[in-house]
C-alpha cells in the first residue's frame, strides 16, 4: 500500500474478493460431491439389499418345490422307499454366503438367510410328510427321507 494524500486510512482489500469466491466455489462443490457420494452410496447399497433378497427369493421357492416333490414321491412309493430330491444351488449369493433351512412343526416353511448383509426370507411349504429341521449352506442340496419317516434337507451329491 502506498501513502500518500489520497491513500490515507483506506485499506486495499480487492485481492481478498478473488481469493474468497474461489474458496467459497471449492467449498460448495466440495458439499455438492460428497452428498451425490454419500446418496449414491445408499443407494448402491439398497440395491444390492434388494438384489439378494430377490436372489434368496428364488432360492426358498426351488427349495420348497423339491420339500413338495419329495413329500408328493413319498406319498406315491410309500413309506418305506428310499426317496432323494436334489438341486445344485449356487454357493454364493451376490458375494455373501447363505444358509437353507426347513422347519417343520405346524406351519413347515423354508428360511434362506445371508450374514453379511443381514437378510432373511421364509417361503411357506405344505407337505403331509412331517419335516426334521435341518439347514445346509449353498451349494449342492437334497431332500431325504429319514429312517423316522422325515424329510430332512442334507448336504449331498445328486
Amino acid at each position: 500500500m502506498t501513502e500518500g494524500p489520497g491513500w490515507a486510512g483506506v485499506r486495499d482489500d480487492r485481492g481478498v474478493s478473488t481469493t474468497l469466491n474461489y474458496v467459497l466455489g471449492l467449498g460448495i462443490a466440495l458439499i455438492l460431491i460428497t452428498g451425490l457420494l454419500l446418496a449414491g452410496g445408499t443407494f448402491v447399497e439398497n440395491q444390492r439389499d434388494r438384489s439378494i433378497r430377490t436372489e434368496l427369493e428364488v432360492l426358498g421357492e426351488q427349495v420348497s418345490a423339491d420339500v413338495t416333490m419329495a413329500d408328493r414321491l413319498v406319498e406315491t412309493t410309500g413309506d418305506n422307499e428310499s426317496v432323494q430330491v436334489g438341486r445344485s444351488l449356487p454357493p454364493r449369493v451376490a458375494g455373501s454366503t447363505y444358509e437353507v433351512s426347513i422347519e417343520g412343526g405346524s406351519d413347515p416353511q423354508v428360511v434362506v438367510r445371508t450374514t453379511d448383509p443381514e437378510i432373511t426370507v421364509t417361503v411357506p411349504v405344505k407337505t403331509s410328510t412331517p419335516i426334521e429341521p435341518s439347514s445346509v449352506s449353498g451349494g449342492t442340496v437334497a431332500v431325504n427321507l429319514t429312517a423316522s419317516d422325515r424329510l430332512r434337507l442334507e448336504d449331498e451329491a445328486i
